[in-house]
């Protein structure tokens, strides 16, 4: 059975909980609500994960347990170990390029600066992987990025991320599918 990798990416422990940066990982514990399956810690894979089954295909949840700017260590773990095809990785993350409460799809692309998925290229040697990207907004001012990303934000932008992993949730079957059209269609309304 083809496997599919959805991971969320994020920074370990209470003190990143639901700040702008985490809304991969907090995209992964939406869906396990949705899902019901329950996530359990892999040391050897680096990674909160659990295996379920959706409209016939095997989706692997993860959440990676080390830090954002080395999670591409923990994707290249998990794709080795389910044999994944890149095109069936799905990477969900923050984006400082587009405003709060803003959900796009890309297939492949740059980083944009993000640390995260400069580690995912490195390690999995291509960009070809496709991304749920969740936006939260620029601080206007480079150097306050990286205080700006492991806050929590205002009440309106945890609404904001809220909706947008809601979203997601609801386009992640098509993706799943192989509908990535459908997938487009549907966020763009």
């Amino acid at each position: 059975m083809n496997s599919f990798l959805v991971v969320g990416l994020g920074n370990p422990g209470s003190r990143y909980a639901n700040t702008r940066h985490n809304v991969g990982t907090d995209f992964i514990l939406e869906a396990q609500k949705n899902y019901s399956f329950e996530l359990k810690e892999k040391k050897t894979l680096k990674s909160l994960l659990a295996e379920t089954v959706i409209q016939n295909k095997k989706v692997i949840f993860a959440i990676p347990t080390i830090f954002m700017n080395h999670s591409g260590a923990a994707l290249k773990l998990l794709k080795n170990k389910f044999n994944t095809n890149i095109k069936n990785i799905i990477v969900i993350h923050d984006d400082l390029d587009l405003k709060s409460g803003v959900i796009k799809l890309k297939a492949g692309g740059g980083h944009g600066g993000h640390n995260g998925l400069k580690s995912i290229f490195e390690n999995l040697k291509t960009q070809d992987f496709k991304r749920i990207r969740i936006g939260i907004d620029h601080p206007g001012d480079k150097k306050e990025v990286n205080k700006y990303v492991i806050q929590k934000g205002k009440k309106e932008e945890k609404i904001d991320r809220m909706q947008c992993i809601d979203k997601g949730l609801s386009i992640i079957e098509f993706i799943i599918q192989g509908d990535w059209n459908t997938a487009l269609n549907k966020l763009n309304n």
